[in-house]
């Protein structure tokens, strides 16, 4: 009876093994686009690329083998073009071994999704509801750049859609939590984690299954909480030297010694918002200047003439520079800088007091807390 039910057993896991090898198929649609267009298979947030083929009849299919490779990442199937949000259209798909997936290529942005497998599911519940809530967002944003409405009133909007914007972070933040043992929750947390409470972030390293230890995304998220420790609340700040506007070589240092606290801006011309950010940034510099709060703008900008035209645009009264390297600059590595906007409040001895603090009304409050009213 008990070689029985070794064998019985034995069989089991064969079978789970061979399922488990299975590959993954996409039948795909398109909705109102064209024929003879080729449609691509990638790894999401890279350059390689998996497969490719070509639309027929209005269909198309893909075979994904089951490694590392097509397993560690979403995959994305695209269709050149843009859809009625004027983003590429594409399906966002996560491949699992077995797994018969529908997709729908369309310019209608709300049929963008992978059915017929759990993982593709949950996607697209999180999806769904992020969207959903970044149209409030939107909503708000637009309002507050009404030069049709009072600036009392455009104030008050801004601080709404920064409110707006702080609950999609939590919900992100909750839902990679709630997700730690599946893929999709781990790439969540190492895409959003830079925005996260770091008091979340502690927390959710300790939870993660050590089945993705050797994961890419853990492995570099447990490197960036080493970097981040050297430049965390309580630590003196790490000094930048860049070309500021003019192609002066300036330096943290010689503004920061100069003010009370100091906000470090770490922005780009490309970035939304960065853009949306400043009108806040702007009010509490000149509310609290006088009492010795002083603001420099670090680009990750790459190009001069955007760079030096947003400062124009924006008129921003407060020193700027840049190394212009983009996502190379020194400034990220020194600080661990994955998203931006990203903000350091650093006080006159050079102690960082504040580290990406969010929105309008956070900020002030950490101002008030150091400088007084």
């Amino acid at each position: 009876m008990k070689k029985q039910f070794i064998i019985s057993l034995l069989m089991l896991f064969s079978t789970a093994a061979v399922f488990a090898q299975q590959p993954c198929r996409v039948h795909g649609t398109v909705d109102g686009l064209d024929d003879g267009k080729i449609v691509s298979l990638s790894v999401a947030w890279s350059d390689h690329v998996l497969d490719s083929t070509v639309v027929k009849d209005g269909k198309f299919e893909f075979v994904v083998p089951i490694n590392e490779s097509t397993t560690q990442y979403p995959l994305v199937v695209a269709y050149p073009g843009m859809n009625d949000i004027n983003m590429p259209i594409q399906v966002q798909l996560y491949a699992e071994p077995g797994a018969d997936l529908k997709v729908m290529l369309s310019k209608d942005h709300t049929k963008l999704f992978a059915i017929g497998s759990p993982l593709n599911m949950i996607y697209k519940m999180m999806t769904e509801r992020y969207l959903e809530k970044m149209q409030r967002v939107i909503a708000l944003r637009t309002a507050a750049a009404d030069t049709n409405l009072s600036e009392e009133v455009r104030a008050e909007k801004e601080k709404e859609a920064n409110a707006e914007q702080y609950g999609i972070i939590k919900f992100e933040q909750e839902f990679a939590e709630q997700n730690l043992d599946n893929i999709i929750g781990i790439n969540l947390f190492a895409e959003r984690a830079v925005v996260f409470e770091k008091e979340d972030v502690a927390r959710m390293m300790t939870e993660i299954p050590s089945k993705w230890d050797g994961h890419p995304d853990v492995i570099q998220m447990r490197k960036n909480q080493a970097i981040e420790a050297k430049t965390a609340e309580g630590k003196p700040y790490i000094d930048l030297t860049m070309p500021n506007e003019k192609g002066k070589t300036v330096s943290l240092s010689q503004y920061i010694k100069k003010n009370k606290l100091t906000l470090v801006d770490f922005w780009a011309s490309w970035c939304g918002p960065c853009r949306a950010s400043i009108p806040g940034v702007k009010r509490l510099y000149e509310k609290y200047r006088k009492q010795g709060f002083g603001v420099v703008g670090v680009s990750l900008d790459s190009k001069k003439d955007a760079w030096l035209k947003a400062i124009k645009d924006l008129s921003l009264p407060w020193p700027q520079m840049s190394d212009l390297k983009g996502w190379d600059s020194a400034a990220s590595a020194v600080y661990n800088i994955k998203g931006i906007p990203f903000t350091l409040l650093v006080a006159k001895d050079g102690t960082i007091v504040g580290r990406n603090i969010w929105g309008e009304e956070g900020l002030e409050k950490r101002i008030v807390e150091i400088l007084g009213e």
